[in-house]
């Protein structure tokens, strides 16, 4: 009996060998070569034992290539699949900023305006333009206001007791007051909305 070193060329990575960069790795798989494979080497060979080992030498040798080729290519796949989740996150946040600079715009044209010349009425527009365009751009992001109402049921996932408030027509444990609505993105809450409960 006898044994060689045995590495398939196109061998997938394993999961050690993507946990490991260094490819130096001498470690390898040994497989038991039978009587029947070694004759076959044999006859290949003319029956030269040097030239059998020497060919057994050159078959260990393309394997060890063909696995430090399959690694550098795992590698390189990862490196650009992270590039480009990069890539991707940088332009959701530019798409983001973009347009959140339409509120600010908003803004400076209402402080552009004549201060002496505008009524109270007219500064409250220019706010609330402002106020419904930031609105409008969160929800453009998912983002949608927690609006409780007076009477609803209190919802600890979702709202945030500051204090306890009766008020006419609410019975105990259901909001009696919104200090301030939340906001969620989809199924995640980003702020609760802060109310008073009725005790």
């Amino acid at each position: 009996m006898m044994t060689r070193d045995e590495e398939t060329p196109d061998m997938e990575p394993t999961e050690t060998d993507t946990a490991m960069p260094e490819v130096e790795d001498e470690t390898v798989v040994e497989t038991v070569v039978d009587d029947a494979f070694v004759a076959s080497v044999l006859t290949e060979c003319d029956g030269d034992v040097a030239a059998s080992i020497e060919w057994l030498l050159g078959e260990v040798a393309d394997a060890r290539d063909g696995r430090l080729r399959a690694m550098a290519e795992l590698r390189n796949n990862q490196r650009r699949a992270e590039e480009n989740e990069t890539r991707v996150i940088r332009a959701a946040k530019a798409g983001t900023v973009r347009r959140m600079l339409t509120v600010v715009d908003q803004l400076d044209l209402a402080l552009g305006q004549d201060a002496e010349g505008m009524t109270a009425a007219q500064l409250a527009e220019g706010v609330m333009l402002a106020r419904n365009e930031f609105l409008q751009a969160l929800a453009e992001q998912g983002v949608s206001p927690i609006l409780p109402q007076v009477g609803d049921a209190f919802d600890p996932l979702q709202h945030e007791a500051m204090l306890q408030q009766p008020a006419d027509n609410v019975e105990s444990g259901q909001v009696s007051m919104v200090m301030q609505p939340g906001f969620a993105m989809g199924e995640t809450v980003i702020r609760p909305a802060k109310v008073a409960t009725a005790p």
